[in-house]
């Protein structure tokens, strides 16, 4: 496959991700937007890495780090997104008992990119479920919200 069928790959689940009608749920919107953005990561960084490593070289990538800036301080929506989800702690569910395992944003790009991959992994391998549980859902929906604008922009800034 070239790059721009990667590309094209990329773009209908982005497509997926923003279907607007009833019988979509969060959760499935969530997927379909991560699947894009995975998409995008092993484009980007190398389709031999595992999910941990292009999680880290998202951290450290000055392109979407500075489409983050960016957001944050001239997006108000993105901004409020951001408010909301420092107020949450998210577990990793492989280890549910011990307090190390705690999640948080703290206001940096690293720790969004952390928090958001966590709460995909709960949703993924951690049988968690936006529509049994409130905060599931609510996570679930701030990832979704947050994630969107930030790829989105970060797409349209860099002309892919």
């Amino acid at each position: 496959m070239s790059l721009v069928d990667y590309h094209e790959f990329e773009l209908r689940w982005l497509d997926r991700a923003k279907r607007d009608n009833q019988t979509v749920d969060m959760g499935d919107k969530f997927i379909a937007l991560w699947i894009a953005f995975n998409g995008w990561m092993k484009r980007t960084f190398g389709e031999g890495l595992k999910d941990r490593m292009l999680i880290e070289r998202v951290k450290d990538f000055p392109n979407i780090r500075n489409t983050f800036d960016t957001l944050k301080t001239n997006n108000e929506q993105f901004a409020k997104c951001l408010e909301e989800l420092s107020r949450h702690s998210i577990a990793d569910m492989r280890f549910i008992t011990d307090s190390d395992r705690i999640t948080k944003y703290d206001g940096s790009f690293r720790s969004l990119i952390e928090a958001i991959y966590q709460i995909r992994c709960n949703l993924f391998h951690g049988r968690k479920d936006p529509a049994e549980d409130k905060k599931d859902y609510d996570l679930v929906c701030l990832s979704y919200d947050i994630l969107l604008l930030l790829f989105e922009k970060y797409i349209v800034e860099y002309h892919l």
